[in-house]
């Protein structure tokens, strides 16, 4: 069990560390998966001809950095960064987080809101986005719940 929760905590913290790092390389100006600024506004934000600040970026990034250092912390309970008394906003911490990537997760499928998004972004959101924020959620809300 304790392999699992290890494995867990390190994947969903790479993985967010990785998604915090793309959110900085679009912030400074970078266009991949995209081709251009048209092509990259369509595949990953959705609706629109203007991509978020470089601040929006960076303010997502810091944000995601911090997640990523939420599940080892957690599994671990490092003594230098919890005190015993901390555990339990940690933990309201961690049910907040799993809130959004659920939230993320659910919203994306449903036809009200999709309606207003590009097809391609459509597209991306059902197959990689939404899975990826459901499964980042389930993790959240069994660390919070479980351990």
């Amino acid at each position: 069990m304790e392999l699992t929760y290890f494995s867990l905590s390190i994947t969903t913290s790479l993985l967010l560390f990785s998604l915090s790092l793309i959110h900085i390389y679009w912030g400074l100006g970078g266009l991949w998966p995209g081709k251009n600024k048209q092509e990259l506004i369509d595949l990953v934000f959705g609706k629109g001809n203007q991509f978020p600040s470089a601040f929006s970026c960076f303010f997502v990034a810091v944000f995601l950095i911090l997640f990523s250092i939420l599940p080892i912390v957690w599994i671990y309970r490092v003594p230098f960064l919890i005190h015993p008394q901390m555990t339990n906003g940690i933990r309201y911490i961690m049910y907040f987080v799993a809130i959004v990537f659920t939230l993320r997760g659910v919203l994306g499928y449903l036809p009200f809101v999709t309606k207003h998004w590009k097809p391609i972004f459509v597209y991306y959101t059902k197959r990689i986005y939404n899975p990826l924020c459901l499964f980042l959620g389930l993790v959240f809300w069994g660390m919070a719940f479980f351990t």
